[in-house]
């Protein structure tokens, strides 16, 4: 059977862009009283959930700023805009932002609607649920939206004294935009260009700040809501993937903020499965293990500082867990046989620091004693393709096998969010055997790579390196790496098509990977397809084999508190052998296993 056959994966239409922000900005003072007013909107937006005074119609709140319209709840006490676009009423203008942005909470063809757009607007103050007789603002009782109210309006008169806060209405002006720093729905407004939705809410409701604008005529543009920061080196940091990596600015990110402090924005990422696997065929081994990382990034202004690790060493031991046809690495001395090695307990230790240029270009500078190299794509722990599937790719090490490399230097360049320039010079030899300490750091050898994001939802990059002695029982085996793929992401959908070689200077060998996911409610599908040429298998007659692995599997989300996510799931991997390896691994092994998985809340492109 070939499996490099099977395995198909639907690709979505592109999705509207990000809602215009201009010429990149300096660090804001108001960042505080933003972290503050946002983390008080989710409490409020929660307590009114508990009480089943919250019926949202796009993505419900899971303690994420972005996770559900905030304009009802402020200004009403309750949000009935579920219920009305179930009965064709229409929705307030900040949900219509979001359905044109992709964030509806369910297929647009199960509302009264064809498309997004036709969508009308029902302002906010018609959007109070029917049974209540709260006044119209409510009576300013909970806690959370009196804090609320009152930082976001110290935020808005901060930006407004920075020239960087020009809203199109009334009423103390829009806080969708004072949440990301910037606001220039009113400029926007006067050239014709769309506005927030919150500012398409205003114009609905009557108050408008610039005369002769028809509310009906008002164009909303699809805002990027996930931080009110950047990232290390783009606009967007959800399109920022491992090391110095792009993704499409669209994949969703699991994460949690942590709040200021003195001046800097700190943010937690992770992931934390409890497995049982059996590998299958005639060698495969069954076992119980964990995977994990863990995450800390710390932002302020244009310096972004990384600490990343995992708990592999301590619960895996030196031989990590079972996979069959996995290569690459050692333990005891000897190379590791169908076996994924633990990662390191330090992943990275990095500091990136960005400068504008003129026009749209930056620089970057990414300085890290354990980090990664430009070179392949983003990590597989950190690929929204890939990240749920609970096993390592067996292309691994022809793609990303360079995410812990002790000693990188890259230096970049970017032309808006488009296009990305980096090379690195980096230590080519993998981690040793001892995953506690810290190797030593040499720089010898050299990597560069081209990004492309066309749009939000695509990213192409293409790289390529000279990795010296990575084996550490090959010493005399010099690489040569290069890679190319292609994402695609719409918030729902994830899709990679990966190729990797390795040029050992007699003989090359190719990789091919095409991963996705899919994600719908508290549902998650994941699959992924392998064609991978081996040199490194253990005890079988040396050779080049081509291995195929078609992997499935299914998570279901049990229960989402205070913004974490936990979830149990199944995988299943079939494969291709060649008949030179039947003896070994058998004619059709099959693998499996189960898991339990921890991981923050999406917060949502």
């Amino acid at each position: 059977m070939k499996i490099w056959l099977c395995g198909l994966f639907v690709l979505i239409s592109l999705v509207a862009s990000a809602h215009p922000t201009g010429k990149k900005m300096p660090p804001t003072k108001a960042s505080a009283a933003i972290a503050v007013s946002a983390k008080a909107l989710e409490a409020y937006r929660k307590s009114l959930t508990d009480k089943g005074r919250y019926s949202c119609c796009v993505k419900p709140p899971a303690k994420s700023r972005v996770d559900g319209c905030a304009i009802c709840a402020i200004k009403t006490g309750s949000c009935e805009c579920g219920v009305n676009l179930a009965n064709g009423k229409g929705v307030c203008g900040e949900c219509k932002g979001m359905w044109l942005g992709g964030k509806g909470s369910y297929p647009i063809a199960n509302t009264p609607y064809k498309k997004a757009s036709d969508i009308p607007v029902l302002a906010n103050p018609n959007q109070g649920m029917h049974s209540d007789s709260i006044p119209v603002p409510p009576v300013p009782t909970d806690p959370d939206r009196t804090t609320y109210l009152s930082e976001i309006l110290k935020a808005k008169k901060t930006l407004v004294a920075e020239k960087r806060f020009n809203c199109c209405v009334g009423d103390g002006g829009c806080s969708e935009c004072a949440l990301e720093a910037s606001c220039a729905c009113g400029p926007n407004l006067a050239v014709g260009k769309g506005v927030c939705g919150q500012c398409l809410d205003g114009q609905h409701a009557g108050i408008g700040r610039i005369p002769g604008v028809v509310a009906d005529h008002v164009q909303v543009e699809p805002m990027d809501m996930s931080m009110a920061q950047t990232g290390a080196f783009s606009s967007v940091m959800n399109q920022e993937g491992s090391g110095t990596s792009w993704l499409p600015a669209s994949s969703p990110m699991a994460m949690r903020s942590l709040g200021s402090r003195n001046g800097f924005d700190f943010n937690a990422m992770g992931l934390l499965t409890l497995n049982y696997a059996d590998a299958g065929g005639d060698r495969g081994e069954s076992q119980f293990f964990s995977t994990s990382t863990g995450m800390v990034m710390a932002q302020r202004g244009n310096l972004n500082l990384r600490v990343m690790g995992s708990l592999d060493p301590i619960v895996n031991g030196q031989l990590g867990y079972p996979l069959l046809f996995q290569t690459g690495e050692t333990a005891h001395g000897k190379p590791l046989k169908d076996r994924q090695h633990p990662h390191d307990l330090w992943m990275e230790l990095s500091a990136t620091y960005r400068t504008p240029l003129r026009n749209d270009w930056a620089g970057f500078v990414y300085v890290a004693p354990v980090g990664e190299p430009a070179l392949g794509t983003s990590a597989f722990q950190h690929r929204p393709s890939a990240f749920d599937n609970p096993e390592a790719p067996i292309s691994h090490h022809w793609n990303d096998g360079t995410h812990i490399s002790y000693g990188v230097i890259t230096a970049g360049l970017t032309a808006g969010d488009r296009w990305k320039f980096d090379a690195s010079a980096f230590n080519g030899r993998e981690p040793n055997e001892n995953r506690f300490d810290f190797d030593s750091i040499r720089l010898n050898s050299y990597s560069g790579r081209i990004s492309f994001n066309p749009t939000r939802n695509w990213s192409f990059s293409a790289s390529h390196g000279y990795l010296d002695s990575p084996e550490a029982l090959s010493p005399e085996d010099n690489q040569r790496r290069t890679v190319g793929s292609a994402f695609y992401d719409n918030g729902e959908y994830s899709v990679g098509l990966i190729f990797g070689r390795n040029n050992h200077g007699d003989h090359a060998t190719d990789a091919w990977n095409l991963e996705g996911t899919r994600h719908r409610g508290p549902d998650t599908w994941f699959s992924r397809l392998e064609l991978v040429d081996k040199d490194e298998l253990v005890d079988v007659p040396p050779g080049t084999y081509r291995i195929g692995k078609w992997s499935i599997g299914y998570i279901r989300t049990l229960r989402t508190t205070d913004g974490n996510d936990i979830g149990i799931g199944a995988t299943i991997g079939l494969y291709s052998v060649p008949p030179a390896l039947r003896p070994a691994y058998g004619s059709s092994p099959v693998s499996f296993g189960f898991f339990l998985r921890y991981r923050p809340s999406f917060m949502n492109p």
